[in-house]
């Protein structure tokens, strides 16, 4: 599974338990998003970012640059 280059966050194992107290493993997977990002030098590249960095600003996107006709 995908996990968030900037902050690491990645799908955690937990436990779906139901009224009766049965417990059934379970994954719980981070909001991530395969995003063009500008990285510091100025390159552009493809990652993983989870949504929780895009709204924390800690995440430039690179800007899009139409095609001429």
């Amino acid at each position: 599974m995908a996990a968030c280059e900037i902050c690491g966050k990645r799908p955690v194992v937990g436990r779906r338990v139901t009224f009766s107290g049965e417990r059934n493993r379970r994954i719980f997977k981070p909001n991530v998003h395969k995003m063009r990002v500008m990285l510091p030098d100025g390159t552009v590249k493809r990652i993983y970012v989870c949504t929780k960095c895009l709204k924390a600003g800690k995440v430039i996107k690179a800007p899009r640059i139409p095609k001429e006709s």
